[in-house]
């Protein structure tokens, strides 16, 4: 059933998160083009004409599939989605929705009471509600009603995982620390570089930035640190261009303060990498402690300058804990388990 499901999301062109996993499904599962619809294209303006021919499409030639399973994050990505379900129950067409979104647990928190209903009518009347991590389905059961909707928890699948681990001790010194993401303190990348710029490595190490937003203060924030030279800031790379790129780092840190799943987790411990994280979100979910790698308070730079330390003067702890987090990856993110949970999934919707 799975494979005739209709996706409303963004563009499977647009950077961000949601398309990132659509665009994931469309490769690993091999799903048409038809079987993707677009609310938005990375630009609200430019959106407008976009969502409203698609409601109109919903409303008076809806697709002929079984299902239509809605991707939602916060703030604009739910009202959009919002308006979308009302067209489909209009129709008497089922939707599920996938819940994305590092704050959207916030949004439905700190929301007027009217939006508050908005968020838990939409919910009450979906077929199933799949989410990334227990935690998600844990708040929305608590927040909807006890009982109301059927969930799922189902993790993103990587497309990326390695047939077998790097093998971190073929790397050179200095030791390669790397974090991709929005730059920005919500990522944690100002704590990440105040607790590389304290640490007192062994052996050499060097930290590798990639992101977005914040791109100057960063730059000028890193020219401040006595270890300026040792630090490397990039703008965005091409996702594509950056998985090219990853293999030669020795492990990744994440210190966000808010992380639904963590994809770039995922993807560096499915190359066999070890990982320092903190623990916002699904994060625990994703990281064993202690065995993926390290996870610390966000905002604890201290603990995390530590962690840092121990993995890069620890080489054998490196490389047992990269292999364990590639296992850990086999086991829970490669596209056929991800496939066999969301076929398992619409097959009890029946």
């Amino acid at each position: 059933m799975f494979e005739k499901v209709c996706h409303i999301g963004p563009a499977l062109d647009v950077q961000g998160g949601i398309s990132s996993v659509l665009a994931s499904y469309k490769k690993l599962f091999e799903l048409p083009d038809e079987n993707f619809m677009p609310s938005y294209n990375g630009s609200f303006v430019r959106s407008l004409p976009l969502f409203v021919c698609l409601c109109l499409k919903l409303l008076f030639c809806p697709p002929d599939v079984p299902c239509f399973q809605i991707h939602t994050s916060f703030n604009g990505s739910f009202f959009r989605k919002f308006l979308v379900s009302l067209c489909l129950r209009l129709r008497r067409k089922k939707y599920v929705v996938h819940v994305h979104g590092s704050r959207f647990i916030r949004m439905c928190e700190t929301s007027p009471k009217f939006v508050q209903r908005f968020i838990r009518c939409y919910f009450r009347h979906s077929a199933m509600v799949v989410c990334i991590t227990p935690d998600m389905q844990e708040f929305l059961d608590d927040f909807v009603g006890k009982g109301v909707c059927r969930y799922v928890v189902i993790p993103n699948p990587c497309s990326t995982i390695a047939e077998v681990p790097v093998d971190l001790t073929l790397h050179e010194k200095p030791v390669k620390i790397v974090f991709s993401g929005r730059y920005g303190q919500r990522k944690g990348v100002y704590d990440l570089i105040k607790a590389f710029s304290n640490a007192n490595f062994k052996i050499p190490a060097e930290l590798y930035l990639f992101g977005d937003g914040e791109v100057e203060k960063v730059k000028s924030v890193v020219a401040e640190s006595p270890k300026a030279a040792l630090i490397h800031v990039s703008d965005w790379l091409k996702h594509e261009e950056y998985l090219k790129t990853l293999a030669q780092f020795d492990f990744l840190a994440l210190p966000s303060y808010a992380e639904t799943f963590g994809m770039s987790l995922v993807e560096a411990m499915g190359l066999g990498m070890p990982v320092v994280a903190a623990r916002s979100g699904g994060v625990p979910y994703v990281v064993r402690d202690g065995v993926d790698g390290f996870l610390v308070d966000a905002g604890d730079v201290q603990m995390l300058s530590k962690k840092l330390e121990t993995l890069v003067d620890d080489t054998a702890l490196r490389v047992r804990m990269g292999r364990d987090a590639w296992m850990d990856a086999v086991k829970n993110y490669k596209s056929d388990v991800v496939l066999d949970k969301l076929e398992n999934a619409y097959e009890g919707m029946k």
